[in-house]
């Protein structure tokens, strides 16, 4: 290799390192994002206890609906173990694809724990117009709106570090295309 395509190199390679070092500082850290996380973890377990302690309920509304939540739910608590400082795996940690998922997950929850909102007070008036005990549905109804809200709350919490993420991400990868094509 020449001296001059060995000082262009250099040259490319210094520029795009010292681009990548000024974009890592605006990327959230594990230590930032694991409060977080663990938070979305509680938040989700809440979820699930509530379906949980609300079984019989949860089943005579949506059989289907009720074992497909639980399910993305163990899942989606998996996910954040995984993304977790505390995971021991070779491929654990924190990654865009993980933060997307999870943010996305979060915010399904909010809405899937809204659903069954629903599904809980028309059961409930349905009963109380056929003069029946509506109290568990009541009762059901108004713990999954709490679990909807507080879903959608730590998903706010994410949604901004996982926006820094992308957007640092994103200006290393248009900084180097640039630096490439020159």
């Amino acid at each position: 290799m020449s001296h001059s395509r060995l000082a262009v190199v250099c040259i490319f390679l210094v520029s795009c390192s010292v681009v990548a070092v000024a974009q890592i500082k605006d990327i959230p850290s594990q230590a930032e994002l694991d409060p977080i996380l663990e938070n979305a973890d509680s938040k989700l377990k809440d979820f699930q206890a509530t379906l949980s302690s609300f079984r019989a309920e949860a089943s005579a509304l949506d059989e289907d609906r009720l074992r497909t939540d639980l399910d993305s739910i163990a899942q989606l608590r998996q996910l954040i173990e995984m993304t977790h400082s505390s995971a021991k795996s070779k491929s654990a940690g924190v990654n865009m694809q993980r933060l997307v998922v999870i943010l996305a997950g979060l915010e399904d929850m909010a809405f899937d724990a809204a659903t069954w909102k629903s599904l809980g007070e028309l059961t409930m008036c349905q009963r109380l117009i056929q003069q029946q005990d509506a109290s568990h549905y009541d009762q059901f109804s108004g713990r999954v709106t709490i679990n909807s809200q507080m879903l959608h709350e730590v998903g706010g919490q994410l949604l901004h570090p996982t926006l820094r993420l992308s957007a640092a991400t994103d200006q290393m990868v248009t900084k180097l295309s640039d630096a490439a094509s020159k």
